[in-house]
């Protein structure tokens, strides 16, 4: 069981980088909100996904101007974790929370289609206690797992995370 941060206060966004795999999309594109409270995203896919969704996601901390410690690194199949639809841990908090911001089905496979992130911002109760107040990059690479990894999208975001 995951214990989250009561103690949490704001994240700001500071800057986001995207990419995206021509193969199953025709755009991707993230804006962050004036008040860099929320971002908006948007992906439109070209074609059905029907190999399993996987999520590469890397959390690191600024230690210096330049150099980033790595505090959490997992690469999970989204596929798996949708069909579930149950469990306490933080990968299924995560999803919950996006959920709540997103037009994206919620199981597989993910049909041809424009799907969008309106006003995403995280919830206090999806913050690991691990976190503490600091400058972080949040990596998130979406690839289709078979013989290629093809990916989906790569997403660099930085953030500002306030404790109380």
């Amino acid at each position: 069981m995951t214990t989250y941060n009561a103690a949490f206060n704001s994240l700001h966004f500071r800057k986001v980088f995207t990419n995206f795999g021509r193969k199953y999309a025709s755009n991707y594109a993230a804006r962050i909100s004036p008040d860099h409270m929320a971002i908006n995203m948007t992906l439109d896919i070209i074609r059905p996904l029907t190999v399993d969704l996987w999520l590469k996601v890397s959390i690191a901390q600024r230690e210096t101007k330049s150099s980033y410690r790595t505090i959490f690194a997992y690469n999970m199949n989204l596929c798996n974790l949708l069909g579930k639809g149950k469990g306490m841990n933080v990968f299924h908090s995560w999803v919950q929370n996006i959920y709540r911001y997103t037009n994206m089905p919620r199981s597989c496979p993910i049909k041809e289609g424009n799907y969008y992130w309106k006003n995403l911002r995280p919830d206090k109760d999806s913050i690991p206690a691990f976190i503490m107040t600091g400058y972080f990059r949040i990596d998130s690479l979406f690839y289709l797992r078979d013989w290629a990894n093809d990916m989906l999208t790569n997403t660099s975001m930085f953030v500002d995370i306030k404790m109380k």
